[in-house]
Formats: C-alpha cells, sequence, structure tokens
C-alpha cells in the first residue's frame, strides 16, 4: 500500500522510526499563563519539544492546547501529493479533541483516501502499537487488514503507568478518587495496567516501591512462557532507578527508553513511571 502514517505526537514513536515507514507527526500547542502560545516544533518526520515541555514545568497554569482541524486539513493536502491512501492515528480515550479535530478534516480533505483509526493506548504503549502497525501497512493488500491488525495489537500489548498526578482521572480510567484536598507529596500512588486493550487501576499506595514490586513480580511470571518483541519505558523524577530493578528482568531484550511526550507528561507529572512490552 502506498500509505502514509500521520500520527499526533502524544504517540510515543522513536522519531528514527519515521523515515523508514512513513510516519509524520502533528504537534501540540502550549498556551502559557499570560496567553502567549507557542506551537510545539514539528519539521517533517522531526519533533522538537523540550522548550514546550520547560514551559510546563515552570508554569503551572499553562494549557495543552489539540492541534487544530487547520492543521489536519494542511497535513493531510500535504501528503495527498505523494500517497494514495493515509491512515490518521488518535486517541479518543487520551486526546478527544485530537480524535475529533481529525474526523472533521476528512470530511474536508478529498484529494486522497483517509482512514482514521482510534486507540486507547497511552504513552509508552502507544508508541509500540505504531511501530507494529507501521510495519504491517506496507504488505497489506486493504484498510480492513490494517484494522484488524489494529484490534489485535491492542490485545496485545501490555503496559503499566505509576503517578499521582490527577490528570488521569478526567480520562475515566478505573476508578480512581481525587484527592485534591491533600498535599501533592501525601497523595498516594496509583498503579494503572492497560491489558487485552482495556485499562484499569491496579492498586493504589504511598510507597511506590511496593507497587513497582508488584510490576515486576506480574513481569517475571509473563517472561516465563512469552516472548517479549518490543520493550518500551519512560520515567520521570526519582523513578529512573527503580526502573533499572524491572529492566533487569528483561536481560537478553533490548528495550528502547523513550521521551515522555507533552501530553504523557500534562497527564502524567514531572513524577511517573511508563513501562510497556508486546
Amino acid at each position: 500500500m502506498n500509505t502514509a502514517l500521520l500520527i499526533d505526537t502524544s504517540r510515543e514513536v522513536p522519531s528514527k522510526l519515521f523515515g523508514t515507514f512513513n510516519i509524520y507527526p502533528l504537534g501540540y500547542i502550549v498556551e502559557d499563563s499570560k496567553g502567549n502560545k507557542l506551537e510545539e516544533r514539528t519539521k517533517i518526520q522531526e519533533i522538537q519539544t523540550s522548550k514546550l515541555l520547560s514551559v510546563l514545568q515552570k508554569d503551572k497554569k499553562a494549557r495543552l492546547l489539540a492541534p487544530s482541524i487547520k492543521d489536519f486539513v494542511e497535513l493531510y493536502t500535504y501528503l495527498s501529493e505523494e500517497y494514495k491512501s493515509l491512515i490518521s492515528v488518535h486517541s479518543s480515550l487520551s486526546t478527544p479533541a485530537v480524535f475529533e479535530n481529525a474526523i472533521v478534516a476528512k470530511k474536508i480533505v478529498s484529494d486522497i483516501d483517509i482512514d482514521i483509526i482510534d486507540t486507547q493506548t497511552l504513552g509508552t504503549s502507544s508508541g509500540i502499537f505504531i511501530e507494529e502497525l507501521a510495519r504491517k501497512i506496507p504488505d497489506a493488500e486493504n484498510i480492513n487488514e490494517i484494522r484488524k491488525e489494529a484490534i489485535r495489537l491492542e490485545k496485545k500489548i501490555t503496559s503499566y503507568i505509576l503517578t499521582r498526578n490527577e490528570q488521569l482521572n478526567t480520562l475515566g480510567v478505573g476508578k480512581t478518587k481525587k484527592f485534591s484536598g491533600i498535599t501533592s507529596s501525601l497523595k498516594p500512588y496509583i498503579l494503572y495496567n492497560f491489558s487485552y486493550g482495556k485499562w484499569s487501576e491496579e492498586g493504589k499506595n504511598r510507597a511506590p516501591k511496593l507497587l513497582i514490586e508488584e510490576i515486576e513480580e506480574r513481569i517475571k511470571k509473563i517472561k516465563d512462557f512469552k516472548e517479549i518483541k518490543y520493550i518500551y519505558f519512560s520515567a520521570n523524577g526519582a523513578f529512573s532507578k527503580d526502573l533499572k530493578q524491572i529492566l533487569k528482568v528483561f536481560k537478553n531484550s533490548n528495550p528502547e527508553k523513550i521521551t515522555p511526550s507533552l501530553v504523557s507528561y500534562f497527564l502524567l507529572g514531572k513524577e511517573s513511571f511508563n513501562f510497556s512490552y508486546f
């Protein structure tokens, strides 16, 4: 298939894969507390987010804005000059506005066949989803094959997210209660698990080490009878050391360290842990 794959930059894909698999990113906008808007710089198959990440870290009132319908129309139109079809992958779970804008833009652009795929993956699991889906596109005979592959992938990817940032509650994942009246440093950490295409809350504790040990034990059991193809991970703050503890389980594998996206930082906060495998 002469097909391009368009993603928004909440999909955490290593940039080295962009050129290999015809992946094109569409960036976000950060609006600071003074109303200034900064666009996430995305040249063709390149992402640059460090400046915007710094704004989110320093300015607690900064907002993260989705790529507009106009942004989608412009990129869809640009890609129509080179490709016969386009697969646009977004998430109605973590980035509902982006998903909705993509649908509207599809109705406006008529020069190319566009198919929009909704995925519930988030963070590092979204990167694995895109990488494996991209590998299947060149040999696919039609879009139905790609859609079937997308459904299969979501059921096969496993992911763990550890955070105490309340932003994740807005996604409606699990049954997390808000702790808005509690000092930030005393809020419990929440462990989320993505398995068989669904997110669920798996535990809550003020001692993150106990939750990390639980992840480690689960992975050890899985590794004994399942071949692991991809391992993506990211960690912010003090979790970097704990991450090494889990990676030791995969002695003969090559884990891929992922830089968290603006969306992940906004949702998960400066102290977060994300580990995914397929």
